[in-house]
């Protein structure tokens, strides 16, 4: 399983816990399951084979793989946004702005 700790923890040090989205943070739900996984009474019925798999989609994903192999040609998005403006709109203050303002 050492083996196992060691890779998960590489990802999670490229991975790191955006405090503006607390709750729903890809990186904050990565350190959740990596401590119910260690939490296990028999840490080694933990299946390898999936782990490995898991480490390995989550690795691609933390070294933006995919996004070098196929750039985008086009910075447009969908709502017009840039990637900037889409990241802030995501934190949970303006999330929460939202909310009083649409219950008033």
């Amino acid at each position: 399983m050492s083996v196992h700790y060691k890779r998960f923890l590489k990802v999670l040090e490229k991975w790191p816990v955006d405090k503006s989205k607390s709750g729903r943070d890809l990186g904050e739900h990565l350190r959740e399951q990596f401590k119910s996984i260690l939490a296990e009474s028999n840490i080694n019925a933990v299946k390898s084979d999936n782990l490995d798999k898991q480490f390995e989609a989550l690795d691609r994903l933390s070294r933006n793989i995919y996004a070098e192999k196929y750039p985008r040609i086009h910075n447009s998005t969908a709502s017009g946004l840039t990637g900037d403006q889409c990241k802030q709109i995501l934190t949970t203050e303006f999330l929460r702005y939202l909310q009083e303002e649409n219950s008033k």
